[in-house]
């Protein structure tokens, strides 16, 4: 937004003649004090103003309407040195501060102009008995004053007026402005548990903001009281601006917090439960039938100390991929897959969904954007590649997990599916940045997985639950991953030839679909084990989950539905780097109340 240049002189203000609406008056001129400098108080519901230890009597309250304070355009102006005009054709108000550019306001309209150019401001100008009522925060930053709100008080921080010579010398360049911190909600008085809507209305000359940080900033309040919200914003240059609004919360109530929390909260955030009481929940009848995708999980060691094979198996047709491992080489490493043709014929491998992340100083972190991106390319098919291998023939595939040299000490995480219509055997490895991958594996030791985190090969890893009976109209959950209800894959290590169990089902594809959820239900993820970051596929969107210190007396929203009945599908991987096991919510949301 262009802003008029900030030069106020101790000049002749003209103000409007009486009421400031009679066509054709003359404009009239007070003679004002010199050095309007240092800074001015405006008093909230008050005409009450200071300014250099003088106090002043604004010719209407300071008045807040639907979050946006407004103050009398002809008291600031006095205060400031602004001239202010009439124009009796347009019935605008004419403002200037001593340069060549003049603003022009009109009440009804929430627009002004400078020069012929309009622009927004954050609320209606309003006549109030023929004095014009302007939004103070839009007023002070066309002229680029500092604004302050705390309590009940405005502050504005005025230039210095020697800045304002109109016989200086202009600038080489413009000063950076300060930005503008301002925020709206609807209205000042809430019912405990009523939602609070925050209109970030900030501002900056640049359109620099680079960080907001809110304090307060709830979406709903549990007790009767005076509250205060405060919002700071940082442009790109350092320079800071606050803007505090105070909000009343009568003792009606709306909805306790359990009722907010489950209407209310967004997708993907998560809310506080009793952990417990999750146990009291009817259980859905768990039986799952499986289809023939087998695993290749490589994750031990997860933390590799040296170059060498992490993992080896031939496996043909639908194979699903997780691997997840930390370099501890003391330097620069690349993961890398190569797949090679076993059989005597000529055969395809057509990737189709795929996710990657790293590297990463966070494994849980890494887990969750695999999990989710592999889910996305599932949706998208932005991952689908096909590749065709002579008998014996070696190929890189799944080229994002050795596009960047890992740091010592940073995790990668891959989750992905192909299907081979011949025998390839797939090894996965780590060598220094600067080596070749295809001419080191034949030199490569095998790694002993050396950890608890395990390595193998699972056969029939997509479970398939799909249930028919009406879900929702009281708490259930459907608990998995906990070795009871959902018991662990059993397979082998493909380089020992030993036997293998897949703890925590990490990698396993889920695909839970519910033909009948009752309307208005809620859907969520409980981690039973603490720690969960990770992501599911709700019908054709993506939801990330994110518990990172967390324990299980929480829970992240998934899905609400309507108010009809409908079928929702569900799809999930256990994520790498997180505790398990973990359960599915499905509460019954409270009425919506006016």
């Amino acid at each position: 937004m262009m802003k008029i240049k900030k030069a106020i002189l101790a000049v002749s203000i003209a103000a409007f003649q009486a009421a400031f609406v009679m066509p054709g008056s003359a404009a009239f001129a007070n003679e004002m004090p010199d050095g309007n400098t240092g800074s001015l108080v405006l008093y909230l519901n008050s005409r009450k103003m200071e300014q250099s230890g003088v106090e002043y009597t604004a010719i209407r309250n300071a008045t807040v309407k639907q979050g946006v304070t407004y103050v009398s355009l002809r008291s600031i102006a006095d205060r400031l040195g602004y001239k202010v005009e009439y124009d009796e054709n347009t019935n605008e108000a004419l403002v200037s501060s001593g340069d060549a550019s003049e603003a022009r306001f009109k009440a009804n309209r929430n627009t002004y102009t400078v020069n012929g150019v309009s622009y927004s401001m954050n609320g209606t100008p309003y006549m109030d008995e023929g004095v014009l009522m302007l939004p103070l925060r839009s007023f002070s930053a066309i002229y680029g004053i500092k604004i302050t709100l705390e309590g009940s008080k405005a502050t504005l921080e005025l230039p210095d007026a020697t800045a304002s010579d109109p016989e200086a010398e202009p600038e080489p360049e413009r000063k950076n402005e300060p930005p503008v911190a301002l925020f709206a909600t609807d209205k000042h008085k809430y019912r405990m548990g009523e939602f609070i809507r925050y209109d970030d209305q900030s501002t900056d000359d640049e359109e620099a903001i680079v960080e907001r940080k809110w304090d307060n900033n709830l979406p709903a309040f549990f007790e009767p009281g005076v509250v205060e919200v405060t919002l700071q914003v940082t442009d790109k240059h350092g320079l800071t601006s606050t803007y505090k609004q105070q909000i009343e919360i009568t003792a009606e109530q709306l909805y306790t917090k359990e009722e907010f929390d489950r209407l209310f909260t967004p997708i993907g955030s998560n809310f506080e439960i009793e952990g417990n009481s999750v146990l009291s929940f009817d259980a859905l009848p768990y039986t799952y039938r499986t289809e023939p995708y087998t695993l290749f999980r490589a994750s031990g060691p997860e933390t590799v100390n040296r170059e060498g094979i992490l993992y080896q198996d031939m496996i043909e047709g639908t194979t699903l991929f997780m691997i997840h491992h930390k370099n501890n080489l003391g330097e620069k490493a690349k993961f890398y897959v190569v797949a090679e043709n076993k059989g005597e014929s000529p055969a395809s491998v057509n990737i189709g969904g795929l996710g990657f992340a790293g590297p990463s100083n966070y494994p849980e972190v890494a887990g969750r954007l695999a999990a989710a991106r592999y889910f996305e390319t599932m949706i998208s098919g932005n991952a689908s590649q096909s590749m065709t291998f002579a008998p014996g023939e070696k190929k890189l595939i799944f080229a994002e997990l050795s596009t960047f040299a890992v740091p010592n000490g940073d995790v990668v995480t891959l989750n992905a599916d192909l299907v081979s219509n011949g025998p390839i055997q797939y090894t996965v490895l780590i060598v220094k940045a600067n080596h070749d991958p295809l001419e080191a594996l034949y030199n490569l030791p095998h790694l002993d997985p050396q950890e608890s985190i395990i390595r193998g090969t699972f056969k029939d890893s997509a479970r398939i639950f799909e249930y028919n009976e009406l879900v929702g109209t009281k708490p259930e959950r459907l608990p998995l991953t906990d070795n009871t209800t959902d018991p662990f894959q059993r397979g082998i290590d493909g380089i020992k030839l030993t036997d293998a169990t897949n703890s925590g089902n990490y990698g396993v594809l889920y695909y839970i679909v519910l033909n009948r959820v009752a309307p208005n239900t809620l859907i969520t993820f409980n981690p039973r084990g603490g720690l969960y970051s990770g992501a599911a596929r709700v019908n054709n969107d993506v939801v990330h989950i994110k518990h990172i210190g967390s324990t299980k007396d929480s829970t992240s929203v998934l899905y609400r539905t309507g108010d009809q009945e409908e079928k929702v599908e569900l799809w999930i991987t256990p994520a790498a780097g997180s505790n398990l096991p973990f359960t599915f919510l499905f509460l019954p949301l409270p009425e919506v109340r006016n």
